[in-house]
This record gives C-alpha cells, sequence and structure tokens, in this order.
C-alpha cells in the first residue's frame, strides 16, 4: 500500500472534493492521481495528515513513527539514565570518551594491539610559576604500548623549561598515581591549588633549571602528591 492507497482508504465514503476543497485544488486533481497523470499530492502531505488527522509517518510509512525509547535497547537506557544525571563537565568526559572508542572500533585489531588509551589532561602541569588544574577537562590520548605508557595511569604536558634539561617545554609526561614520592623523585604536585611538576626535596620543591629557585613548603601551604612522573611519550 502506497501513500495514495492510503489517502483513499481514510477517505473512505466521504467525497473527493472535500480534501481537494480543503487542499483549495480543481476537483479534478483527486482523479489526476488516481490515474497517475499527477503526483502533486507529495506536496500537501502536511495539509493532508491535518485533514485526516494522522501524522506524516502514517501516510508515507503506514504506521507511527516508534518513540525514542522504543528504538533503544536496555543497555542504551540504562547507559542514557545514568548520562542524564551527569553534569556538563562529565557529560564532555562521557563523549570525548565515547568519540575515542568509536574511532578506536574503526582501527584494525592488529594495530589496536600495538596501542593504548590514557586520561590527559587538556591544561598543562607547570615547570615554571604554577596551573591550575582543578576543573579542567580531561580527555584520552592514544599512545604506543610500551611497559611506561602500560604503568600509566594519566598524562600531562609540560609548561615552561624549570625542569630542563630532562623535560622540555610541551613534552607529554606519563604519571603514575600515587599520593606520596621519595626523595628525589620527580612527581606532579598540587600546591595551593596549582600545579606543578617538580623533583621532591622534602621540605621544598627543586627545579632541574639552575636558572630557577626552589620552592619551600611551609606548614600553612596547601599540597598533595598527584603521582610519580615514569616518563615521556
Amino acid at each position: 500500500m502506497d501513500i495514495l492507497d492510503r489517502i483513499t482508504m481514510l477517505l473512505g465514503n466521504r467525497e473527493q472534493k472535500e480534501l481537494t476543497n480543503y487542499l483549495k485544488l480543481n476537483n479534478v486533481a483527486f482523479s489526476e492521481w488516481k490515474s497517475g497523470k499527477s503526483k502533486s499530492y507529495r506536496k500537501y502531505l502536511i495539509e493532508i495528515a491535518e485533514f485526516f488527522d494522522v501524522s506524516i509517518d502514517y501516510l508515507v510509512y503506514g504506521k507511527e513513527k516508534s518513540s525514542l525509547a522504543e528504538q533503544l535497547t536496555a543497555d542504551e537506557q540504562e547507559l542514557l539514565t545514568y548520562y542524564k544525571e551527569l553534569d556538563l563537565m562529565k557529560k564532555g568526559q562521557v563523549l570525548e570518551r565515547a568519540k575515542v572508542l568509536f574511532e578506536q572500533s574503526k582501527i584494525p585489531l592488529k594495530e589496536l594491539e600495538n596501542s593504548v588509551f590514557i586520561e590527559y589532561y587538556s591544561l598543562p602541569v607547570s615547570a615554571g610559576t604554577g596551573v591550575d588544574l582543578d576543573g579542567c577537562e580531561k580527555g584520552m590520548l592514544e599512545v604506543k604500548k610500551t611497559q611506561l605508557t602500560l604503568e600509566a595511569n594519566f598524562a600531562l604536558r609540560v609548561s615552561g623549561n624549570s625542569m630542563e634539561p630532562v623535560f622540555h617545554d610541551g613534552d607529554v609526561v606519563l604519571i603514575a598515581s600515587q599520593p606520596s614520592v621519595e626523595i628525589g623523585e620527580i612527581g606532579i604536585f598540587i600546591l595551593n591549588g596549582e600545579g606543578f611538576i617538580k623533583k621532591f626535596g622534602g621540605d621544598r620543591l627543586i627545579s632541574l633549571n639552575p636558572d630557577y629557585d626552589d620552592i619551600p613548603l611551609h606548614d600553612y601551604d596547601s599540597i598533595y602528591c598527584r603521582g610519580k612522573v615514569i616518563g615521556t611519550v
């Protein structure tokens, strides 16, 4: 049954001119549709649907369009329920992760076996005066699979040159999450809300570049360790 068949069925015992008058067409229009001489009814689907009080989906497909919920699987509906409860930042993280997984699904399995994805902060960690990491967005970074990238929990970009000659401005460093580092080890520290990559000196944060002064730590400072720097990408 095509569109015209459904129009004819809906018309039933009513006169054809009721429809053509409603559409402001001459009385022979319907006859021309039936004979195949004209298919102008396609231009009036909205008005025809209004006349019969049906949906355009019914006229075209013969059935009402299913709701979004009816089109989703149980898993998809559950995922959508969780997504709606997230704030904007977390929704963005979900979308970013979904994009990564989608792109990953297009990569041949053999190639995928040679790479891993790790969390990557969109703001750099400072090798100079400090960068505020609170609230910055995270994405996923695809890197070559190595022992270091498998051990890393997240990655950050270095900003500044205070950790030269080991770490340079723009380097992406790999971090293993841990609450503290040993004296002499290099870590990511949040000092009074700002992020630094520095060598831990016990009572100070130390720059490798001698042109930069150490940052002394005081009892009143708020400081915690985000993890140990284990290498670069």
